[in-house]
């Protein structure tokens, strides 16, 4: 299952949205609720799916306001090229 998919079936749970899946990968994610304890909710969930640990510079809202920024995060963290 790919990081995109897994993030946004979190994303469909946490912020308790019908469809996870129009967002686009740059709508920014407080428009759709996000705020600052649904952003740790995600993080400790994508850290547990993806085995990784978010750096503390990754844990600023604007690091994680975008399902596209969230990707590229993971995907760093799994390829060690931060």
């Amino acid at each position: 299952m790919s990081a995109e998919l897994i993030i946004r079936e979190q994303l469909q749970e946490i912020l308790e949205i019908t469809n996870a899946f129009e967002i686009t990968l740059e709508d920014d994610l407080r428009e759709y609720g996000m705020d600052s304890l649904n952003a740790v909710e995600l993080v400790v969930s994508l850290e547990d799916k993806f085995g990784i640990e978010f750096n503390e510079e990754d844990l600023f809202v604007e690091s994680l306001n975008s399902i596209q920024k969230l990707v590229d995060i993971i995907k760093c963290m799994q390829n060690a090229i931060c």
